[in-house]
Protein backbone atom coordinates (compact mmCIF):
# COMPACT_ATOMS: atom_id res chain seq x y z
CA UNK A 1 0.00 0.00 0.00
CA UNK A 2 1.28 3.10 -1.06
CA UNK A 3 1.40 6.43 1.73
CA UNK A 4 -0.06 10.00 0.31
CA UNK A 5 2.24 12.43 0.14
CA UNK A 6 2.16 16.55 -1.70
CA UNK A 7 5.26 15.99 -3.61
CA UNK A 8 7.48 14.92 -1.55
CA UNK A 9 5.84 16.36 1.92
CA UNK A 10 4.30 13.50 3.72
CA UNK A 11 0.41 14.65 4.14
CA UNK A 12 0.97 14.84 8.10
CA UNK A 13 3.08 17.52 7.42
CA UNK A 14 1.38 19.53 4.77
CA UNK A 15 -1.64 19.66 7.84
CA UNK A 16 0.62 20.47 10.35
CA UNK A 17 2.15 23.55 7.88
CA UNK A 18 -1.67 24.98 7.17
CA UNK A 19 -2.45 24.47 10.82
CA UNK A 20 0.20 26.99 11.58
CA UNK A 21 -0.26 29.15 9.16
CA UNK A 22 -4.20 29.55 10.50
CA UNK A 23 -3.02 29.77 13.77
CA UNK A 24 -0.16 32.51 13.05
CA UNK A 25 -3.05 34.45 11.02
CA UNK A 26 -4.87 36.43 14.11
CA UNK A 27 -1.87 37.25 15.76
CA UNK A 28 -0.02 38.87 12.54
CA UNK A 29 -3.33 40.55 11.29
CA UNK A 30 -3.68 42.28 14.59
CA UNK A 31 -0.11 43.60 14.41
CA UNK A 32 -0.96 44.91 10.84
CA UNK A 33 -3.87 46.49 11.98
CA UNK A 34 -2.02 48.63 15.15
CA UNK A 35 0.42 49.38 12.46
CA UNK A 36 -2.22 51.59 10.76
CA UNK A 37 -3.57 53.79 13.59
CA UNK A 38 -1.16 56.87 14.49
CA UNK A 39 -0.86 55.38 17.92
CA UNK A 40 -0.93 52.48 19.26
CA UNK A 41 0.22 52.37 22.72
CA UNK A 42 -0.67 51.98 25.56
CA UNK A 43 -3.56 49.84 25.04
CA UNK A 44 -2.06 48.22 21.78
CA UNK A 45 -4.27 45.39 20.77
CA UNK A 46 -7.16 46.00 23.15
CA UNK A 47 -7.98 48.97 21.54
CA UNK A 48 -9.74 47.09 19.25
CA UNK A 49 -9.81 43.50 21.21
CA UNK A 50 -11.09 42.95 24.54
CA UNK A 51 -8.08 40.16 25.10
CA UNK A 52 -5.03 41.78 25.63
CA UNK A 53 -3.08 38.86 23.63
CA UNK A 54 -5.27 37.73 20.96
CA UNK A 55 -5.14 34.41 19.07
CA UNK A 56 -7.13 32.09 17.28
CA UNK A 57 -10.39 31.17 18.76
CA UNK A 58 -9.74 33.81 21.22
CA UNK A 59 -10.10 37.37 19.69
CA UNK A 60 -13.03 39.31 20.18
CA UNK A 61 -13.86 42.66 18.95
CA UNK A 62 -14.70 45.31 21.40
CA UNK A 63 -16.96 48.70 20.24
CA UNK A 64 -14.39 50.40 18.49
CA UNK A 65 -12.71 47.04 16.94
CA UNK A 66 -16.36 46.17 15.14
CA UNK A 67 -16.55 49.84 13.58
CA UNK A 68 -12.93 49.35 12.90
CA UNK A 69 -13.64 46.42 11.12
CA UNK A 70 -16.64 47.83 9.71
CA UNK A 71 -14.94 50.39 8.52
CA UNK A 72 -12.78 48.29 6.23
CA UNK A 73 -9.53 48.16 8.42
CA UNK A 74 -9.04 51.90 7.97
CA UNK A 75 -8.26 54.44 10.13
CA UNK A 76 -9.92 57.93 8.55
CA UNK A 77 -12.08 61.03 9.35
CA UNK A 78 -14.91 58.81 9.91
CA UNK A 79 -13.48 56.40 12.25
CA UNK A 80 -11.89 59.75 14.50
CA UNK A 81 -15.33 61.10 14.07
CA UNK A 82 -17.12 58.16 15.63
CA UNK A 83 -17.50 57.76 19.81
CA UNK A 84 -17.39 53.90 19.80
CA UNK A 85 -17.87 53.46 23.04
CA UNK A 86 -20.70 55.75 23.54
CA UNK A 87 -18.48 57.24 26.39
CA UNK A 88 -18.66 61.26 25.53
CA UNK A 89 -15.15 61.24 23.48
CA UNK A 90 -14.92 60.91 19.99
CA UNK A 91 -12.24 58.02 18.93
CA UNK A 92 -9.73 60.60 17.34
CA UNK A 93 -9.20 62.08 20.48
CA UNK A 94 -8.89 59.04 22.46
CA UNK A 95 -6.64 57.61 19.66
CA UNK A 96 -4.37 60.78 19.47
CA UNK A 97 -5.48 61.99 16.05
CA UNK A 98 -8.32 64.00 16.83
CA UNK A 99 -8.94 64.75 13.01
CA UNK A 100 -8.10 61.01 11.63
CA UNK A 101 -5.27 62.43 8.74
CA UNK A 102 -3.62 59.51 10.46
CA UNK A 103 -0.78 61.81 12.04
CA UNK A 104 -0.77 61.77 16.32
CA UNK A 105 -1.80 65.58 17.19
CA UNK A 106 0.68 67.63 18.29
CA UNK A 107 3.21 65.80 21.10
CA UNK A 108 0.55 62.98 21.43
CA UNK A 109 2.60 59.64 21.93
CA UNK A 110 0.30 57.73 23.94
CA UNK A 111 -3.39 56.95 23.23
CA UNK A 112 -5.40 59.46 25.74
CA UNK A 113 -8.37 56.55 26.23
CA UNK A 114 -9.28 53.55 24.85
CA UNK A 115 -11.99 54.01 22.03
CA UNK A 116 -13.57 50.55 22.65
CA UNK A 117 -13.79 50.91 26.31
CA UNK A 118 -16.44 53.42 27.69
CA UNK A 119 -15.18 55.75 30.69
CA UNK A 120 -12.28 55.76 29.56
CA UNK A 121 -11.87 59.35 27.71
CA UNK A 122 -8.16 60.30 29.21
CA UNK A 123 -6.93 62.80 31.90
CA UNK A 124 -9.42 65.35 31.37
CA UNK A 125 -7.02 68.04 30.78
CA UNK A 126 -7.66 67.63 26.81
CA UNK A 127 -8.76 70.72 24.70
CA UNK A 128 -12.19 70.35 23.44
CA UNK A 129 -12.17 67.50 21.07
CA UNK A 130 -14.07 69.73 18.26
CA UNK A 131 -11.85 72.81 18.50
CA UNK A 132 -8.44 70.76 18.47
CA UNK A 133 -9.38 69.24 15.61
CA UNK A 134 -9.85 72.95 13.55
CA UNK A 135 -7.17 74.23 15.54
CA UNK A 136 -5.10 71.06 13.85
CA UNK A 137 -6.51 71.61 10.34
CA UNK A 138 -5.62 75.38 10.21
CA UNK A 139 -2.22 74.48 11.37
CA UNK A 140 -1.66 71.46 8.71
CA UNK A 141 -3.21 73.76 5.88
CA UNK A 142 -6.57 72.12 6.19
Amino acid sequence: MRRLACRGIPAWAAVCAAVALLWAGPAAATEFDMALLPVAAPNLCLTCHTVTAPSAGNAPLNLFGVDFLANGRLWDSNLAQLDSDDDGCLNGVEVGDSDGDGNPDGNVTEQAGNPGVADECGSGSLVDEKAWGTLKAMFNGG
